[in-house]
């Protein structure tokens, strides 16, 4: 006698709570063809894979079953290792097709460590319409022009080879909704006509002209009624007053500024006698006013990030304290300061008050503050 068929009202319930778990989706698909669907939809909705192996056995399937393709909505490749054995043709081919037939693909995280891959990207086979992408590819023709069939992408993180970031350029107008740009200087200076609301942007010392990057960043007005919070990496101490005067001009209404070198003119010591003995004192003097002038156009600052690594010796908490209290004294809507020393930040919340927090073992580039203004 055949059982009572399942309400999918059940089977969608019962795989809802077996879908913490990937082993209990897999048992699901075997039961019956009522669990299959919907245990189906649950596995195959973000695929992410570190292993090269697995990836590749992965695309083979999509390529295989199209219906199973139309259900990837995520899609995430990227190797752990620091030093990434190289992948053959063979893989790369099977990534292409992969995304050819992902016609539903939402997210695509994506790097190529050889950064020689980017013909992987067809913009006349690819149906899919990206909101999120993150990608390790060299900067060049194939990739800008997949970019550019994208009109729906909001967040794009770009981790590039720089060699031909300046050649080759975005049209104006083709990403129309982009909010959120992590990348290389010279690529998010190419994405002003975007309404960005958030950006983080890697200055490469090796590639770029200094000059350039104050040449450029006049041209942050593009986006100066949408920019949020705005992160300037691995900035020289030479440019850092005249790039936050430029950006504090072309950018008032800012939340998030960093993350800006707090630049020492000298360090002099002197000595002061006691009844008892002579204490050495450190009394260190530097160049702020500029930075203070900057701040003070920032009327609607509520964070900033200082870099203060070189300071030699680096301010102990009671320095930190009276830094940041400073800051607010030019900048009255500053909440939240973060002094960071190597890949350890100090981070002062004030609430009546100034409060810190130590955090060690971190890089400025993965710190979200920037894009949580």
């Amino acid at each position: 006698m055949p059982g009572m068929p399942l309400s999918p009202e059940i089977v969608r319930r019962i795989t809802q709570l077996a879908s913490t778990r990937r082993g209990d989706l897999y048992a699901l698909c075997l039961t019956c063809k009522a669990f299959q669907r919907e245990a189906e939809v649950r596995l195959y909705d973000a695929l992410l894979f570190s292993e090269p192996q697995k990836a590749h056995q992965a695309c083979r399937t999509i390529i295989e079953h199209e219906r199973l393709a139309l259900l990837v909505h995520t899609f995430w490749f990227a190797q752990e290792s620091r030093r990434p054995l190289p992948l053959g043709q063979p893989f790369w081919l099977s990534i292409r097709s992969a995304l050819n037939r992902m016609h539903n693909l939402e997210c695509l995280v994506l790097f190529d460590s050889s950064f020689s891959n980017t013909w992987v990207f067809d913009p006349a086979q690819i149906r899919f319409q990206l909101r999120e992408a993150k990608l390790r590819f060299t900067w060049d023709v194939p990739l800008v022009r997949f970019l550019e069939m994208q009109p729906k992408l909001r967040l794009l993180a770009t981790y590039d080879n720089l060699n031909d970031s300046m050649s080759v350029g975005l049209l104006p107008g083709r990403l129309p909704v982009l909010e959120v740009f992590d990348g290389t200087f010279m690529v998010g200076m190419q994405l002003v006509h975007s309404p960005l609301t958030h950006m983080q942007l890697i200055v490469d010392r090796e590639h770029e002209v200094m000059e350039q990057v104050l040449d450029l960043l006049p041209q942050l007005s593009g986006v100066h009624k949408t920019l949020r919070g705005l992160s300037i990496l691995d900035l020289p101490e030479e440019l850092a007053s005249k790039s936050l005067r430029i950006i504090s001009n072309a950018c008032p209404v800012l939340r998030h500024v960093g993350l800006i070198p707090f630049p020492v003119t000298n360090v002099r010591f002197f000595y002061f006698l006691t009844l008892e003995f002579i204490r050495p004192k450190i009394s260190l003097r530097f160049q702020r006013h500029k930075i203070h002038d900057s701040l003070m156009r920032l009327h609607y600052l509520r964070s900033i990030q200082l870099d203060i690594s070189r300071w030699n010796p680096p301010p102990g908490v009671p320095a930190q304290r009276a830094l940041a209290a400073e800051l607010k004294v030019f900048c009255p809507t500053i909440k939240h300061v973060a002094f960071w020393i190597h890949g350890t930040r100090f981070r002062w919340h004030f609430s009546n008050d100034w409060r810190s927090q130590v955090d060690a073992h971190l890089y400025p580039q993965m710190d979200p503050m920037w894009n949580s203004a």
